[in-house]
């Protein structure tokens, strides 16, 4: 969606509906009944709007690609990928459940949910005026989102038991509401080699500097050996005498130092370190 449903605009533009649609004498005598419906349409797309995944997908940058995107979803992909399959597919049937279960279930009420045609809908299934417009005020929020019409279009499918294409058309929607109608399965495969080429450049690099930190405790036992042999009264005066030695010996087991005068405060800081340890 393009950005996450309040509970309370919702409401309201379904109040607004009503209000424009119907008398006050109407509306008092079926304010109860009217709430109800109000509550009920609601309590089935907030919970999923106010969601994490409907969050996360709301506020994702437009400049990042979706695959990027998805590549970076706190819970990981595989677990996104089960909520995609359980939570926003059944969110979807509870929908198509609700509207089967509170306007009468038939090809004229399919047609409805497909081209959006009140007055064709009166005429076909004889439904009063009133209670037609009662419900344009609950569908007529849902028909102008921009993200539905796959959505109303599967749920016409569902209401004549087109099991088939009514899923067709969810996979359609869930294309348009967040995949920017690419192939799910291809971004997916995308989002995962963008996490596969961070986990191994990551690994790489974890790699590397475990490499270096081996061959640099390898130098430092070199000088300290060095200092040792020499009998220096204290690094400072081994320094000068050494320092030469352990930058050959390091290039001599791929231990390159930046400067002769990085090498020389190193070698100074290890053998420091290593007399102040001695004399505790």
């Amino acid at each position: 969606m393009d950005e996450v449903l309040n509970e309370e605009t919702l409401k309201s533009e379904m109040i607004n509906e009503f209000t424009q649609n119907f008398s006050e004498e109407i509306l008092n005598a079926n304010k109860h009944q009217i709430e109800q419906q109000i509550e009920q349409v609601a309590s089935l797309l907030i919970p999923h709007s106010e969601g994490k995944y409907f969050s996360y997908f709301a506020a994702r940058d437009p400049n990042v690609s979706i695959e990027n995107h998805i590549s970076n979803l706190p819970d990981g992909i595989p677990q996104f990928e089960n909520w995609l399959n359980t939570g926003l597919l059944s969110f979807a049937k509870n929908i198509f459940s609700f509207l089967n279960e509170t306007m009468n279930s038939n090809i004229h009420f399919a047609r409805l949910l497909d081209n959006h045609d009140y007055e064709t809908f009166i005429i076909k299934s004889k439904t009063k005026d009133t209670n037609i417009e009662q419900w344009k005020s609950l569908l007529n929020p849902l028909f102008q989102m921009s993200d539905t019409p796959y959505l109303l279009q599967a749920a016409a499918c569902i209401n004549l038991s087109l099991d088939n294409a009514a899923l067709s058309l969810l996979h359609k929607w869930i294309q348009s509401l967040w995949f920017e109608d690419k192939s799910i399965q291809k971004v997916f495969d995308g989002a995962k080699a963008i996490v596969a080429i961070r986990n191994n450049a990551s690994k790489a690099g974890k790699k590397g500097a475990e490499k270096r930190h081996s061959l640099s405790d390898k130098v430092k036992e070199f000088a300290i050996k060095l200092y040792l042999e020499g009998n220096f009264k204290n690094p400072n005066q081994a320094i000068d005498d050494i320092y030469q030695k352990v930058i050959e010996f390091g290039e001599s087991v791929s231990f390159t130092f930046t400067s002769n005068y990085q090498a020389q405060k190193t070698i100074y800081k290890w053998l420091l370190s290593y007399k102040n340890k001695q004399a505790k």
